[in-house]
């Protein structure tokens, strides 16, 4: 197992994150609930500290011995299951019922839940674990007037403790529990006055019953069990995708292998529409493009070394000539064709390097392009070989603008189209021919034609022209290495142009059309 790969890492993601949303929501939810309990909880304390505190009141007033006021005290935190704290004005305590340690289940609300007549006792009622006496007492309320309603009169354990009937209660639902860990937090304060409204003391509910403390358990383990079953349901979810996604990535991941192993021939299969399939289109573009590059690599490789080994043989067996040669006359000439060899090894040799540095240049060449004259330079190139076809009989005419027509390009690249095609024009057209050279503008555009009246180009030829080392079938007996044409193409790609070569067939002549963007 790879953690590292992404299949792994997809699926970790995925449980990482139902995770941590599984433990946000459990924060999030126990928090509301916590919340939601604390304010019933102190609601159910308050609701009985303004009736306990009226009662107290009235029993202050009465001047009730404390021991009367502690056993009330003490019958009240057993209904109320609360801790019932009774001080004065000075905080001296008058009673405290202490924290509620009778786990004993009791129900209390406003609905009696069985028929009882009037006056009847009725041991042990639905919900009560215990003997208890219950009374219900109709008309005047022992709780003074200002009571209403039916009140029921629970004694346990011979201790009587009057509660109203409208007042709900609740006790511990497990009589097994530690009791110091189902108290509520909750107190609450009630201030007891007389009727004159002085202050009598305060009466202090604390450590009531905690709600919310099983349900709020109850809840935590139903999200703990969820949060597990999320995550894991997350994890396979993630695993599942995570196999979506990097399968089409392994299938290339193989494909890229077989074709750094040779194989240029390996293509991806493209199975889908979206970015994987995006990429394996892509990949298959390039697989082409490398393919076709390698193989024109490969027969520019066999091509150079059959050019080189031509002049090499030559330049060899001269030299062994002019060394085993007594006669001097003969010796001289061995060499100097062995000199034209070498010279000829030499125009070679630069024109690869030329054709090299135009191909490999930066995609941002054409950054370092400046402003070029076409007008001036063709002029300047055409006027030196206006010369040349003059002492070598042929006529040369030059028709070029006046106006400067300019664009964006390498002066010296641009330079070197225009001296190529005339050095082959020069070359293949025969005494008393013609040379002619075109330079014309339009609003997007720059048409240069080099035309000749030479041996022309086989209609074969034609599509072959500008390939490296190629030469016309009627050349054989002009010197060449079959790249000036080629090296003109580079260069006019390079510049965004367009090069043609057309020709009407064998001694008709050739035409050369170079197109180039204006500035």
């Amino acid at each position: 197992m790879k953690l590292n790969s992404i299949r792994w890492r997809l699926a970790l993601s995925y449980a990482a994150i139902a995770l941590l949303a599984a433990f946000s929501l459990g924060i999030v939810l126990r928090a509301i609930l916590r919340g939601y309990y604390d304010a019933q909880e102190a609601q159910y304390l308050q609701g009985h500290a303004m009736r306990i505190g009226a009662i107290t009141s009235q029993l202050i007033n009465a001047n009730i011995p404390a021991e009367l006021i502690q056993d009330q005290s003490a019958s009240w935190s057993f209904f109320l299951q609360a801790r019932v704290r009774i001080e004065d004005t000075s905080g001296t305590v008058i009673a405290d019922s202490g924290v509620p340690d009778n786990r004993q289940v009791v129900y209390f609300t406003s609905a009696v839940p069985f028929q009882i007549p009037m006056g009847e006792t009725v041991t042990s009622p639905v919900g009560v674990t215990e003997s208890f006496e219950v009374q219900i007492i109709r008309g005047e309320s022992p709780m003074g007037a200002d009571a209403q309603g039916d009140f029921v009169i629970f004694k346990p354990d011979s201790v009587g403790v009057v509660m109203p009937a409208d007042v709900s209660m609740y006790g511990l639902l497990d009589p097994n529990a530690d009791v110091s860990t189902r108290r509520s937090s909750q107190v609450v304060e009630q201030q007891m006055v007389d009727e004159k409204g002085a202050a009598l003391g305060k009466l202090i509910l604390s450590d009531g019953p905690a709600y919310g403390d099983e349900i709020l358990n109850n809840v935590m383990n139903g999200w703990v069990a969820a949060g597990i079953v999320a995550v894991l349901l997350a994890a396979l979810a993630g695993w599942f995708f995570s196999n979506r996604i990097t399968t089409p990535i392994t299938a290339l991941t193989q494909i890229t292998a077989r074709m750094a192993a040779g194989d240029l021939t390996a293509r991806a299969d493209i199975l889908s529409t979206d970015e994987m399939g995006a990429l394996g289109h892509s990949f298959n573009e390039m697989a082409v493009r490398v393919e076709a590059t390698v193989g024109a690599l490969r027969a520019f490789v066999a091509d150079a070394a059959h050019e080189l080994h031509t002049p090499l043989t030559a330049l060899q067996a001269n030299l062994e000539l002019a060394r085993d040669e007594k006669t001097a006359s003969v010796r001289t000439r061995y060499l100097s064709r062995a000199q034209e060899q070498g010279q000829r090894l030499e125009a070679l040799v630069k024109s690869l390097l030329d054709l090299s540095r135009i191909e490999a240049a930066d995609a941002d060449a054409k950054s370092n392009f400046e402003s070029v004259d076409l007008v001036q330079l063709v002029r300047e190139a055409g006027e030196q070989f206006a010369s040349r076809a003059e002492q070598t009989d042929r006529s040369f005419t030059m028709n070029i603008p006046d106006d400067d027509v300019h664009m964006m390009g390498n002066e010296t690249q641009l330079r070197q189209v225009v001296s190529n095609l005339l050095e082959n024009a020069l070359k293949f057209t025969p005494a008393g021919g013609s040379i002619s050279l075109n330079l014309e503008c339009s609003a997007n555009e720059i048409r240069l034609t080099v035309s000749d009246a030479g041996i022309g180009i086989p209609p074969e030829d034609l599509s072959h022209l500008f390939e490296r080392f190629h030469r016309g079938r009627n050349v054989s007996e002009f010197t060449g290495n079959g790249l000036g044409l080629a090296i003109v193409k580079a260069i006019v790609q390079s510049h965004s142009g367009e090069v043609e070569a057309q020709s009407d067939g064998v001694g008709m002549g050739s035409r050369f059309v170079v197109i180039l963007p204006q500035a």
